[in-house]
């Protein structure tokens, strides 16, 4: 039996202009709540963007942002795996070697930051992610906030060499992971979606093979090895396939909302 339903948000639910199908989304989340099962929204993006995708339900739905960095419960805060200032001081010092600086947004609890001097283009591209967005003049006076990711936009050819260059760097605490589409997350080693359904496990008592979990992307893998029924969109990369358990239609065709009607819903 299925108690708990987790999907990832770009390139699995959400089409590719930022939509969904509200209206069939209202019916399947009416019917979930009726089987008491738990929907969660887990992505690498900030809590205030992905709340703002659900406005009827933000206070009922759990989201993990940050990649698993921060879980919540409607408003309620129940895990924070913040970065210490020392780890992001030696991060921020090798970004600022490879002249990455202005691609670098820090993501803290309260807000994100990115420097007054990032291009026009990279600033209107974070804040369609970053709805709680903070310009400052440096990353060497930091604002008062608990850090829990740096999130890195480059060209996507250089991905995989600049994972390499920055795991080398930024030593055992912290790890660079990507989420695709020359996207790069800088989290605390350990924590990743996977580890937030493991914690969800274990504060609602709910084992991995009473979950359901669909994604895209590389920042999904260790969510669909966990989980007991795991779905790769179609679109997915084949990486993403090849560790899921099945496959679900692409995000352009409702992926998410097909599978959970046709084997959680109507079950």
């Amino acid at each position: 039996m299925i108690k708990l339903v987790a999907f990832d948000i770009d390139g699995t639910f959400l089409r590719s202009d930022n939509t969904y199908d509200v209206e069939r989304f209202e019916k399947i989340y009416r019917a979930l709540q009726d089987k008491d099962i738990k929907v969660v929204v887990i992505s690498g993006n900030q809590y205030a963007q992905l709340a703002s995708f659900f406005p009827k339900y933000q206070e009922e739905l759990i989201i993990v942002s940050e990649n698993g960095a921060l879980i919540f419960e409607g408003d309620k805060l129940l895990r924070e795996a913040k970065i210490a200032r020392t780890e992001i001081e030696k991060v921020l010092d090798v970004l600022v070697s490879e002249d990455l600086e202005n691609a670098t947004t820090l993501c803290g609890l309260h807000s994100a930051y990115l420097l007054k001097s990032a291009p026009k283009q990279y600033k209107e591209e974070i804040a369609i992610y970053y709805h709680a967005l903070k310009e400052i003049s440096n990353f060497q006076d930091l604002p008062e906030d608990d850090f829990v990711k740096l999130a890195l936009l480059v060209p996507e050819e250089k991905t995989n060499q600049l994972l390499e260059k920055l795991n080398q760097a930024t030593g055992q605490l912290v790890q660079a992971v990507s989420s695709g589409h020359g996207s790069i997350n800088i989290i605390q080693r350990g924590v990743h979606k996977g580890s937030a359904l493991e914690f969800l496990n274990q504060h609602f008592d709910i084992s991995p093979q009473e979950m359901m979990a669909f994604g895209d992307g590389g920042n999904d893998l260790e969510m669909l090895a966990y989980v007991g029924h795991s779905y790769a969109m179609a679109n997915a990369p084949e990486k993403v396939k090849k560790t899921a358990m099945y496959q679900a239609p692409s995000d352009q065709e409702s992926g998410v909302l097909e599978i959970l009607e046709r084997k959680v819903v109507k079950r």
